[in-house]
């Protein structure tokens, strides 16, 4: 005997195999940080992976999370913690911690929680790629996720040193240029203007630092034309630990100052460290 099954038994059969597929309960998500952005301003448009947020900038951080736990009354609880580190991974500031509490709605049922965070970019931070962490738990499950996305920081890179030195002294025309002096020449009247780095001094606890500068202006022949043992201090303690101190010097030359070459003796001094340089910058009065 021969058996066989009528096209209109299979097509039959596959109606009912695809009504039990359908009818079957979608694959819950897991638990899930999705949606990882970056803007300039609370909930502001989000900016692009190749930005460079600025040192001292505050910068604006949010995600969702999506596949948590709900009771039978609608009710989620979530804890979470984000920290902003540099590639070292070293923190920049203390760790953002928070939880969700809700009750939802039916019609909340897509709803997904969203989790902010704002950083303050340390001002003298130097420049590349930082990780933002962000670790959520799902209370009700017992469940734990984390995610990490990349920002970019725009800076100035200032060569590290172990012990106590100056870098990157320049002459400038005024208080506010940005290109040094190709010749450090000047005229009577004129104020001389100079900015330059110091780096090396040691860190206490905290990551405090003390140190101050002074300087001292020598003639041709060697004699003393100006003295300022404490031209300035900078004494500070931060959560990241800044690297270098920016420092600034100015003179004001008399309308009738001698024409010939001068001798600045910059003097730093590190007082936690015990350390002393001393850096000597020519320029000329014409």
């Amino acid at each position: 005997m021969k058996l066989g099954i009528s096209r209109t038994s299979s097509l039959a059969m596959l109606c009912c195999t695809f009504a039990a597929a359908s009818s079957a309960a979608p694959v819950p998500k897991k638990l899930a940080i999705v949606r990882l952005a970056f803007s300039q301003s609370e909930d502001g448009e989000v900016v692009s992976s190749k930005y460079q947020f600025l040192g001292g900038e505050v910068l604006y951080f949010s995600c969702q999370v999506e596949g948590y736990t709900k009771t039978e009354k609608d009710e989620i609880r979530l804890t979470f913690q984000i920290e902003a580190k540099d590639a070292s991974g070293v923190l920049l500031q203390a760790p953002a911690t928070g939880k969700v509490e809700a009750n939802l709605s039916p019609e909340d049922k897509d709803w997904l929680p969203k989790l902010r965070a704002t950083v303050l970019i340390p001002p003298l931070i130097p420049p590349g790629e930082y990780q933002l962490l962000v670790k959520v738990k799902d209370e009700l499950a017992n469940a734990s996720v984390d995610a990490h996305s990349i920002f970019r920081v725009q800076g100035r890179e200032i060569e590290p040193s172990s012990t106590l030195i100056v870098r990157n002294f320049r002459f400038l025309r005024t208080e506010d240029d940005t290109k040094p002096l190709p010749v450090a020449a000047y005229r009577p009247g004129d104020a001389v203007w100079a900015r330059f780095d110091m780096t090396g001094y040691k860190l206490g606890d905290g990551n405090q630092f003390d140190i101050e500068y002074g300087l001292v202006v020598l003639r041709a022949d060697g004699t003393q034309a100006y003295a300022e043992p404490q031209a300035a201090a900078q004494k500070e303690q931060t959560f990241y630990p800044v690297r270098y101190q920016p420092g600034v010097l100015s003179l004001n030359l008399a309308k009738d100052q001698a024409r010939g070459q001068y001798t600045i003796v910059l003097k730093v001094r590190d007082n936690l460290g015990g350390q002393t340089y001393e850096a000597r910058e020519k320029f000329s009065v014409e």
